[in-house]
């Protein structure tokens, strides 16, 4: 476990730098620009990179995980570094390109650590709770990051928050060069095409109708609360008059809450005999906290937001360590950056569509779709999360048995 845990705390070192990201980016946009819809959409610039996850996901299996995870950083690095001589010369659009170069390291980093190299590093019967261990200390990471970045946005300017996140990636990949390596489980996937790799991928995604399902309801899900951060944080300065300070507690309550449900979700049994019902009862915490999101004072609004974090923590948690659980080690890097493309790349959608919401007169409330997609993903999930498993089928390539849905025997 000692090598989970260096790869757990350079993960939370990052994690802690992109919240300076977060708040530092929406903010210097709207001392700019002026425009709240330029803030939100940086979110989607960061994001619109996931679409060619399924690319990445065949570079992820052709090489040791370890490298890779190395090199997204040291990619991130240079993009973050960049941005605030960027800002000094109001160039917007180079920005958002950096930002969306910042999104390409960011897909690599997160699916070649959390599908990679967790399962590679912890004992099997001890993945469900290492992974609930892993996205708690992320999450307390998140904790501190916003109300940190919000203090010295506040006192610095955002060119030094920024400069702070940037350094973090020098030492998260330092750390991943001393892990073991980790390889293809020792199939000379360098030796096949990327097509291949490629066919390969999608076909055992279309013979797992779990995990298509799964991809469709957190896609949904994503629709609408996908942008919500940022949408907060303009609101937060446009409307509320929030200070940076103020901005990043709120956010911090939100990263304790799913710390907090992540941990919680840790405790409950293993196995999957009732993950189904674990998933559902995290996603309707998720959907009632979003209800609050329809009210009018601020308070309010930010309490519905902590709740909503608490259920995301939870069962983001546990359909980590599903899928940890139920993909192949061989086709981690395909299959989770395919489910991925799905789940990270409604969040651009989010951002245009909350930003449209934020600069339209009409007596509509602005969070309405997060509130929406949050509600109808939760009943969706009730819907066909919980239908009886159907037979299972081989897959269309040798080497592999793959079932439609969720083994009741193996644990999760």
């Amino acid at each position: 476990m000692r090598f989970f845990w260096q790869l757990t705390l350079a993960k939370a070192t990052s994690e802690a730098g992109n919240s300076f990201l977060y708040v530092a980016v929406p903010w210097a946009l709207m001392q700019i620009t002026g425009s709240g819809f330029l803030a939100v959409l940086s979110m989607a610039a960061q994001t619109t990179p996931y679409l060619l996850s399924p690319f990445l996901g065949a570079f992820i299996d052709r090489h040791d995980r370890r490298i890779a995870f190395a090199v997204a950083e040291l990619v991130q690095f240079a993009a973050v570094a960049a941005i605030p001589l960027i800002l000094a010369w109001h160039q917007v659009g180079l920005v958002f390109a950096a930002l969306f170069v910042v999104g390409l390291g960011k897909a690599v980093s997160d699916a070649t650590s959390h599908y990679g190299l967790i399962p590679a590093l912890v004992p099997h019967d001890r993945l469900e709770q290492a992974t609930g261990w892993f996205n708690a200390v992320q999450l307390l990471a998140r904790l501190a990051g916003p109300a940190l970045a919000g203090l010295t946005v506040a006192a610095l300017g955002p060119s030094w928050a920024l400069t702070i996140d940037a350094a973090t990636f020098i030492s998260t990949a330092v750390v991943a060069v001393t892990l073991p390596a980790v390889g293809a489980a020792g199939r000379a996937d360098g030796q096949v095409p990327l097509l291949a790799l490629l066919r390969e991928g999608f076909a055992y995604f279309r013979s797992r109708r779990d995990l298509r399902w799964l991809s469709l309801v957190l896609a949904l899900y994503n629709l609408g609360v996908g942008g919500l951060e940022p949408t907060l944080l303009t609101l937060g300065t446009g409307h509320w008059k929030w200070s940076s300070a103020s901005l990043g507690l709120v956010l911090s309550g939100g990263a304790a809450a799913a710390a907090l449900g992540a941990w919680l979700s840790s405790r409950t049994p293993a196995g999957n005999r009732n993950v189904r019902r674990r998933i559902g009862t995290w996603m309707a915490v998720s959907a009632l906290g979003s209800v609050a999101l329809l009210f009018t004072p601020p308070w309010v609004v930010a309490s519905g937001f902590v709740v909503l974090c608490l259920g995301e923590g939870g069962f983001n948690a546990t359909t980590m360590a599903l899928r940890q659980q139920e993909i192949p080690a061989e086709l981690s890097g395909r299959i989770n950056t395919i489910i991925r493309t799905f789940i990270i790349g409604a969040i651009p959608l989010s951002s245009l569509l909350l930003g449209v919401t934020l600069s339209q007169s009409l007596p509509v409330p602005v969070l309405l779709p997060v509130t929406v997609s949050a509600v109808t993903a939760a009943l969706l999930w009730a819907r066909v999360g919980m239908a009886r498993r159907p037979r299972t089928r081989a897959l269309p390539f040798a080497g592999h048995a793959a079932a439609d849905s969720l083994s009741e025997e193996r644990p999760v």
